[in-house]
């Protein structure tokens, strides 16, 4: 794990998920975006076809400006296929790819293994685990089976064992922010079900308001729809960057938690 994001200012750390169904769309939406250097992209535009070159479209297009975030939750026991992944974005600079522990602890093992050591000194990509999707709740636990704890708990003990592998960092969303910025001080923390309060909370069930993610521990959030749907993309982009650069602000910060 290296050092958790500082001195970078909210346009730095907004992640907006190009969670749309073609290639045109995606960079219709980078064009509108002036204001925002780092990128998701998801199962959609894989699913598009081509998406290195894509990622290498949006980067010529950004000239190396900010990054971009592949987000496939990958993970199997054919190491060619997680060793081509990772060559792939370290070709294309990526700055972060999430690899999944949904499948056999062992089977996780195994993925973040060959990843690092397909990647071996490069700095990036990150490897970020998602220790539980943001769409699932306490009561969705529960329903699987798992009793005796909370969302919360799940996510730090699942975190705990994902960081002690060599991932560099977790999705984290919700109150669970806090409680691994306290527990893990170096990993990277990176917020799904980021929501403004004028916005609609869409499928995520643990969400957060930018701001208070921020004051939480939240190194990067990932916004989508909020931004992606709304009818000044531009301008949504903005209210959720300032916002952010409040939250930022080490008085602002006190005079919130004083």
């Amino acid at each position: 794990m290296g050092e958790p994001a500082v001195n970078l200012s909210g346009k730095d750390r907004l992640i907006v998920a190009l969670d749309v169904p073609t290639h045109e769309e995606a960079l219709g939406l980078v064009e509108k975006l002036e204001n925002v250097s780092f990128f998701k992209v998801g199962l959609e535009l894989f699913l598009a076809g081509d998406l290195l070159g894509f990622i290498k479209e949006l980067q010529e297009r950004r000239a190396g400006e900010g990054g971009v975030f592949v987000d496939l939750k990958l993970s199997g026991d054919i190491g060619n296929t997680i060793t081509g992944f990772i060559e792939g974005c370290m070709a294309l600079n990526v700055r972060f790819v999430t690899l999944t522990e949904s499948m056999p602890y062992v089977m996780t093992t195994r993925t973040i293994q060959t990843a690092l050591k397909t990647r071996g000194d490069a700095a990036h990509p990150k490897l970020l685990m998602v220790p539980l999707l943001s769409s699932l709740s306490d009561d969705d636990l529960r329903s699987e089976g798992i009793t005796g704890t909370d969302s919360t708990q799940y996510i730090l003990d699942r975190g705990e064992k994902l960081l002690n592998e060599g991932c560099d960092g977790l999705i984290v969303s919700g109150d669970a922010i806090r409680a691994c910025r306290e527990r893990f001080p170096n990993a990277d923390i990176v917020s799904p079900g980021v929501r403004p309060a004028w916005a609609s909370s869409d499928d995520h069930k643990r969400i957060t308001t930018p701001a208070d993610a921020i004051r939480m521990g939240s190194d990067y959030l990932v916004v989508g729809r909020p931004i992606t749907k709304n009818d000044d993309p531009f301008g949504a982009a903005k209210a959720i960057i300032d916002e952010m650069d409040e939250a930022l602000d080490p008085d602002n910060s006190v005079a919130a938690t004083g």
